[in-house]
Order: structure tokens, then sequence, then C-alpha cells
């Protein structure tokens, strides 16, 4: 007859299989994510959810990164794979560089990518042979000319966040909710500029999270661009999603809303929807003139 396990086993087990969740989710972002994301990821409670952050915050291996209200993978997860280092570490030590326009020194790029000097020591070389960093006189490090070459191959992506920013806003002061501006990529969409409401309760920091389009309503938009889509839960438990494609002559790209469901529905699921569809033809013109 099988071993019967334990009670205490058993919570044992789950909490161990919460920690690799949490982890394993992080490892696969590309950007920070608040709790609310990855509790719902996870399938954990957010109860839950906060005091195991912690935890893991208190060990190094998240961090909390207070300026966007999110979580990424912290220098302890980074150094647990320090001998073979990891696309992550350098996707971590390139965001260093965010918000500086000068040279970072090692340490400078330790603090500004939540990592250990070491992990930071063995991933520089990888980068400068890429020339996706530039080693300066000094000892500093600048971003390298490999990043202009990338960055010029999706210049329409910055030309399109452009020419929609002040439509985005327009939309969240309209609907009083979060605007996303979104691209497709493949089977997936990515979120490539938001305004956020100025509720307390909002959805931040999509930034750079990619989601799938089965089931959700990016994807309802761009298999159907005569009109907007909604749907509820499919990105988030509790989270309604408004999106419609905005007609361009080469390139995918759509518009929409995110907010709490109460909330939208509260103001009006049709009125938001045409709302958003308002603002895609306004982007559409203004992208094509």
């Amino acid at each position: 007859m099988p071993k019967e396990h334990r009670p205490e086993e058993e919570g044992t087990t789950w909490g161990a299989a919460r920690v690799l969740d949490v982890l394993e989710f992080l490892g696969r972002r590309t950007s920070p994510a608040p709790a609310s994301i990855i509790a719902s990821s996870c399938h954990i409670p957010r109860s839950s959810t906060y005091g195991l952050l912690n935890l893991l915050k208190d060990r190094r291996f998240v961090t909390y990164r207070a300026d966007e209200r999110a979580w990424s993978l912290g220098s302890a997860a980074f150094e647990l794979s320090a001998d073979a280092p990891l696309f992550a570490h350098g996707l971590a030590v390139l965001r260093a560089f965010a918000t500086s326009s000068r040279g970072l020194t090692v340490q400078q790029i330790a603090t500004g990518a939540g990592m250990s000097r070491v992990a930071v020591t063995r991933i520089l070389p990888y980068l400068v042979e890429s020339d996706l960093l530039h080693a300066d006189p000094d000892g500093a490090y600048s971003l390298g000319l490999e990043l202009v070459s990338l960055a010029s191959r999706v210049g329409w992506v910055d030309r399109l966040r452009i020419a929609a920013r002040a439509h985005l806003v327009r939309l969240r002061d309209a609907t009083s909710e979060t605007a996303n501006l979104i691209v497709l990529d493949g089977d997936h969409a990515i979120y490539v500029d938001q305004v956020e409401s100025s509720y307390a309760l909002r959805h931040s920091g999509w930034v750079g999270r990619r989601v799938p389009l089965a089931g959700t309503a990016t994807g309802a938009a761009f298999d159907d661009r005569t009109t907007s889509h909604v749907a509820k839960d499919a990105v988030e438990t509790g989270v309604t999603s408004i999106v419609c494609a905005i007609d361009l002559p080469v390139d995918d790209a759509a518009v929409g809303i995110t907010a709490p469901s109460w909330r939208v529905e509260e103001f009006g699921i049709v009125r938001a929807q045409r709302m958003v569809e308002a603002v895609g033809r306004e982007i559409a013109q203004r992208v094509r003139a």
C-alpha cells in the first residue's frame, strides 16, 4: 500500500511548489510583475503571495522595485546559475542603464540590476564582445552600438508609441481606466505603452508584458478587426479588457483598456467600447498622416 503523507508533509510540498512556481514565472518574464499578476498566474491566494514574496525578498531570491510597484528575480536567484550566465542576466544588466545617459561602474550596474558584483562581472565580457555594451577607458561601461542597430529594426514601434501617446492619455481620461498600446508578436501580443488610471486600484507595469492571443480580447481584436472585443478574466481574474485593432497599412497593433470588471461594468461596457474604437481610429489617422 502506498505510504500516506502526513498533513505537514503535504503543506511543505505545497509551499515548495509555490516557491518554484513564483521563481519560474519571474524567470520567464521580461519585465517586473506586480504581486497581483504573480498571484493570478501562479494560482496563489493574494494573501499568501505577499508573505511568500517577502520571504523570498529576505533571502534575496526576489527584489521589489518600488518605482514600478512590481517584483523581479533577485541576486540570489542569479547566483544559483553563476557558472553559466543566462539571458535574464544580460537583460537585467542592460536595464540598469534605462535611467542613465552616462557610463556606469560595475557596482552601479549591480545595484541597478539587483545582482551581485560577481554575477555582473561574469556577464559583462559577453555583452562587450557582442557590442551590446562598450568598456570605457575609465573602467565604466556604456551602451554599445549594436543596440542602435537592433532598435532600428523595430523603429516602427517607437514611431507608433509617439503617435499614439496623446490618444492613450485621452482614452485614460475619458474612461478613467488604464489605456494600453499593444503590438502583435506571433501567437502573443506585447504591451508597448501604457497610461495608468488615476485610481488607487489599477493595473500597472504591463509595458513589455507578453500575453497569449487565445481567449483574450487582444486575440479576438486581431482576428476580427471590424470592431472592439471584450474579455473578462482572460488575462487576470477580476479584470476586463476591451481592445480593438488599429487599422494600419503594414504593422499589427491594437489599443484598449484594462480595468476591474465591476468598475468598467458600472461605467458601461458598450460606452467604453465606443471610446476605445474612436481612439483606435484617431491613432490610425495620425499614423497615416
